[in-house]
């Protein structure tokens, strides 16, 4: 236990100075109207398992220099690096952080590609970091899935994934970062839509 929450402390280091989703697609099988019977009977899929529940929301961080609040899922435990928060799952398959990056000078409103360059910049020289595919959010802003490894001594490195929400406000871009284990791997997509809708900024 000690041993997997002293990396997911390295991971999170690490992020802040440069990493810390891949959100399991659940593939929808459509069935054309008639054809649902047949269908059924020449496929064997198991039952989709529901992705474990995430702990409720105990309360909201706020950070000190009264930038921005996030919630805190309960049981978390919270720490800082490098002066950015790093909130934990007790046993470290899940694990998030909040990192604020400056636009470009001239940049007055960020393009998708100013906040896809703002999160590579932040997240991008850590271990094997490989950002995702892309999606725009509503109103404004940008969610990134990303891959990466963690290395564990002489083990075999580990597989990471996460989910990166960016949104320009103001001359800074917001950076809420999502990771997670194999073992937390379900629970990203709820994660990154939970926590996003608690990120704050005045």
């Amino acid at each position: 236990m000690a041993e997997l929450k002293r990396r997911y402390r390295g991971l999170a280091l690490a992020a802040t100075a440069g990493v810390l989703c891949l959100v399991l697609g659940l593939g929808v099988n459509r069935v054309s109207p008639g054809s649902g019977t047949t269908a059924m009977a020449q496929t064997n899929s198991p039952i989709p398992t529901l992705a474990p529940a995430l702990p409720m929301l105990s309360g909201n961080f706020e950070d000190p220099q009264e930038r921005f609040q996030i919630g805190i899922f309960e049981g978390y435990q919270v720490s800082t690096a490098a002066g950015r928060p790093v909130f934990q799952a007790p046993d470290g398959r899940l694990a998030y952080t909040v990192a604020i990056a400056p636009l470009p000078a001239g940049v007055a409103l960020a393009s998708e590609a100013d906040l896809l360059n703002a999160a590579q910049q932040t997240f991008g020289r850590g271990e094997g970091f490989i950002p995702g595919d892309t999606q725009p959010l509503p109103g404004s802003g940008l969610r990134m899935n990303w891959t990466g490894r963690l290395s564990q001594g002489a083990g075999p490195p580990q597989p990471i994934s996460g989910k990166i929400f960016a949104r320009q406000r103001d001359r800074s871009v917001f950076l809420l970062l999502v990771a997670a284990t194999p073992a937390g791997e379900a629970q990203l997509a709820d994660a990154i839509l939970t926590l996003g809708s608690t990120l704050k900024v005045p």
